[in-house]
Formats: C-alpha cells, sequence, structure tokens
C-alpha cells in the first residue's frame, strides 16, 4: 500500500499539481501528463523490459514494478522502486540522441543493495560510498548506435542530475540527485577515452596484419651411401709349406718304422 501511495504521490508530482513542492526538472523534461513507453535491456542478462510506464493518469505501478524487477541488484535479487524521474530522464536522452522509440536503453548496474556496493567499493575507487544507486535514482547506461561522449553530452545539456562518462567501459552514469559531474579515478575521460581508442586501434591493426610466415628450410640431401668395404682375401699358403708339411710326415713314418730298442730282449 506504501509502494502504491509513494507512485500516486510521484505522478501527481510529475504532472505539475504538486510543482510547488517538488524540485522542478530541467527544461527539457517531457512531462506533458501524455502516455510514454521505454524498452530497458540487461545486456548481462539478456532480460528486456518493455513498458508503456506513464498513461495520461499518472504513473503505471506495475509498470514501474517491472522496471524495478530488471533494475534489481544481480547479486541478492533485492529490489526498491525506481525513481520515475529516472525513467523520464533515460526516455529524454534516448530521444535527444536521435534513436527510435523503440531503441533500448542498456543498463549495465541499476539498483545496488548496501552488501553490493560495499563489496564493489573494496576493488573499485569510482564506487561512492552514499552512491544513488543505493536508492533507485541512479543507472549506469549505454544505447546502441550512440558514442558514449554523445550521451554524457546530452546528459550534461539537460542538466537534470549527476553524470559521469566512463570510457573505459563504454557507459555513462546518470542520477537524479544535484547537478553535478566528476571524472573517473585515473584520470580525465577525455584522456582515458582516447587512451582506449588508441589501444582498441592497435588491436585492430596486429589483428589484421597477416602472421608472419616461418620459413621452411629445404629438406637436407640424404647422405649418399657408401659401397661396402672390400674385404682383403684371405692370404693364400705359402707355396713352400706342402713341402715342408711332406718332410714332416715323412720323418714321424720312418720313425715310427724302426724298431724300440728298449723292446729287444737282454743276452
Amino acid at each position: 500500500m506504501r509502494h502504491l501511495l509513494r507512485l500516486s504521490l510521484l505522478g501527481l508530482l510529475a504532472g505539475g499539481t504538486l510543482a510547488g513542492c517538488a524540485s522542478t526538472p530541467g527544461p527539457q523534461a517531457s512531462f506533458d501528463g501524455g502516455p510514454r513507453s521505454i524498452t530497458l535491456h540487461h545486456p548481462a542478462s539478456g532480460e528486456t523490459v518493455s513498458v508503456t510506464y506513464r498513461r495520461a493518469d499518472g504513473y503505471d505501478p506495475q509498470a514501474l514494478d517491472r522496471i524495478a524487477t530488471l533494475f534489481r541488484d544481480r547479486r541478492t535479487g533485492e529490489t526498491v522502486p525506481v525513481d520515475p524521474t529516472l525513467v523520464e530522464l533515460l526516455a529524454d536522452l534516448r530521444d535527444r540522441c536521435g534513436a527510435g522509440p523503440d531503441t533500448p536503453v542498456h543498463i549495465t548496474s541499476g539498483y545496488r543493495s548496501p552488501l553490493t556496493n560495499v563489496t564493489l567499493a573494496r576493488s573499485n575507487p569510482n564506487v561512492a560510498e552514499n552512491s544513488y544507486h543505493l536508492r533507485g535514482q541512479a543507472a549506469d547506461i549505454s544505447i546502441p548506435g550512440v558514442p558514449p561522449r554523445r550521451l554524457a553530452d546530452e546528459a550534461a545539456a539537460l542538466q537534470r542530475g549527476g553524470y559521469a562518462l566512463y570510457p573505459h567501459t563504454g557507459h555513462v552514469h546518470v542520477d537524479t540527485g544535484p547537478v553535478r559531474t566528476w571524472s573517473p579515478k585515473g584520470g580525465d575521460p577525455r584522456i582515458l577515452e582516447a587512451r582506449a581508442k588508441a589501444a582498441s586501434g592497435k588491436a585492430v591493426a596486429a589483428k589484421a596484419s597477416p602472421a608472419p610466415r616461418t620459413q621452411v628450410a629445404a629438406a637436407e640431401p640424404a647422405p649418399a651411401k657408401r659401397p661396402p668395404a672390400k674385404t682383403a682375401p684371405a692370404a693364400a699358403p705359402a707355396k713352400g709349406n706342402d713341402a715342408d708339411l711332406a718332410r714332416v710326415r715323412m720323418v714321424l713314418a720312418s720313425l715310427k718304422e724302426q724298431p724300440d730298442a728298449s723292446a729287444k730282449k737282454k743276452p
């Protein structure tokens, strides 16, 4: 019930009934009281919501609930009501950048729970302790076909809250807090953007240049087969050897024929 009462009150504020009690939006705000639609897309999950969030009699609570669901903290699943003036700001930025009414606004980061914000702040110096993401009043966005610099320039021209360009990620932060801007930790956005473009150009050039061909050395010719070494023929026996052998045999034969002197009887 409180949620519905809050949405009804915000609808009256947007319609101008209680304009004297609310902060007056910039001259570019589209609070004409007519129906208005928006398409939001969460790139990481692929989730898309397309709703008519404002009708002739005010904001549509069910449409805003669907937007809050898409804006939910992706780590904890928690949701909070999204500020309708933030939705109006997103629709105005889409129109000012020349995108069609059906062009989705990409929401990189919407609502953050206190736990998520503290966790991110430990590793990211650009996460503010009292971020408007904690209140459902901020979004990190991009629009297909729109350069991030153009989107940031249009946010600056509207003067409807805080804005900052993050060229290293390609998104723009917008919120419905006080009008202000800042440079991401690490340098001026224009310098970071130039560095990002230079690094991207080098990567494209490296990818386009053909890889150097590896020169394959010609195969070495196989060593010529050497003919087998010739074995020297065995030396022929000397001719004199046969004669000597014959004489030895004759001597042995004659010795056998002689009677053994020891075998004779004694007289």
